[in-house]
């Protein structure tokens, strides 16, 4: 590859990118080492800041920690997983349409969790729908990011 243009290497002359990810990559428009190095992120997420449940708005995206209260199946119109934590300051559910029994362990009463998403009102109060999460360990402080997150 020494001495060619990157505008000429196509990506799958590199080690690794094979026909099936050359495939994926050609349609967000990669196709050379160029373009690769030149993709930027649509936009980037602030996760470096911890909000409490209490003080959330419907429609900004924010990261919160609490405990689990508690985490339910339903069978309504379709099968959904609520969770719903607490940092004090107030409650939030978490609403999950696809999970798994995995997911349900592992959010077990009583375990610390590092929540980020877009906090809505829902019927009784603060709800973020599939949030992202992260198990905290037992620390008496969350492992937030240190770096905005890019999208």
């Amino acid at each position: 590859m020494s001495g060619r243009l990157l505008d000429a290497v196509p990506l799958n002359s590199l080690t690794g990118v094979g026909a099936a990810q050359s495939s994926k990559l050609a349609k967000i428009g990669l196709h050379t080492v160029q373009d690769l190095l030149l993709h930027l992120p649509l936009r980037y997420e602030d996760r470096t800041h911890l909000y409490p449940i209490g003080e959330l708005l419907p429609g900004i995206y924010a990261t919160v920690e609490g405990e689990v209260l508690n985490c339910n199946i339903t069978f309504g119109g379709r099968r959904m997983m609520t969770c719903q934590i607490s940092d004090g300051s107030g409650i939030l559910t978490m609403r999950f349409f696809n999970f798994n029994a995995a997911m349900k362990n592992s959010l077990a009463t009583g375990r610390r969790v590092l929540a980020y998403g877009e906090a809505k009102r829902g019927k009784y109060g603060a709800e973020m729908i599939h949030p992202e999460y992260r198990l905290q360990g037992d620390l008496s402080t969350p492992e937030l990011q240190e770096t905005l997150t890019p999208v």
